[in-house]
């Protein structure tokens, strides 16, 4: 494969890395609606707890394990909505960047052997400076990737929570008499929150992943075309 080729597969790759970002980005902002759900099942839970009155006591210890659940949920979702952003923008600029590296090393090109007024010098030190930007961004938007799997590691240790709360929640319905159903409607919807967030935190793990290893994949590839010029 020529070097030009390669340099080219190069570019595509980025415009692949950028379609990356934005899917996951929308994936992870499926979960602000979820997170609304939780909080508004929360209020639920309290005021099923508070018509059941004394029998539901045991209960209301568990509605406030479930609010505590879906605040950490909301300050999870928050915390990657930023981190999130930046990402795209990093690797639409980062695929900006590179279009402009191709349009330098095909300038370069056509005119080694041709006599300008523009010297083949100048438009050197401009691809130089495109390379060096390259290198920042890509280290840039490696360190949002890290970044944002910190910020998701803990939505796996919600999931378990929640399935747990979901079986609490059950146990009290089995035995709070009238007020039973209403406590089961709680659990089912928790139940069911709870597993539209682990779904949805699988297909991200696996989005994330498989972006960064085409960053990786991408940055080896820098190392050996782009700064051995």
């Amino acid at each position: 494969m020529s070097g030009n080729l390669y340099t080219r597969r190069m570019g595509e790759e980025y415009d692949t890395i950028f379609r990356q970002c934005v899917s996951l980005n929308t994936e992870l902002h499926k979960l602000v609606p979820l997170a609304k759900q939780m909080h508004l099942l929360s209020s639920n839970a309290v005021s099923s707890a508070a018509r059941a009155g004394s029998e539901g006591d045991a209960f209301r210890v568990l509605t406030q394990d479930i609010q505590l659940l879906g605040d950490e949920v909301s300050d999870c979702i928050d915390d990657t909505q930023k981190v999130t952003t930046d990402i795209v923008n990093l690797a639409s600029t980062l695929s900006r960047y590179f279009a402009n590296y191709l349009i330098y090393l095909d300038l370069q090109s056509r005119l080694e052997n041709v006599d300008t007024v523009t010297k083949v010098t100048y438009f050197d030190r401009g691809r130089k400076q495109v390379v060096e930007s390259i290198r920042e961004y890509n280290h840039k938007l490696s360190r949002c990737l890290g970044e944002l799997k910190n910020l998701l590691s803990p939505v796996a240790t919600l999931v378990k929570k929640g399935e747990y709360l979901a079986v609490c929640s059950s146990v009290e319905a089995a035995s709070a008499g009238e007020h039973g159903v209403s406590f089961e409607a709680v659990s089912s919807m928790l139940r069911e929150l709870v597993g539209q967030l682990g779904e949805q935190s699988v297909r991200q793990r696996i989005l994330l992943r498989d972006l960064t290893d085409s960053m990786e994949n991408q940055q080896t590839n820098q190392r050996n075309l782009l700064y051995a010029r």
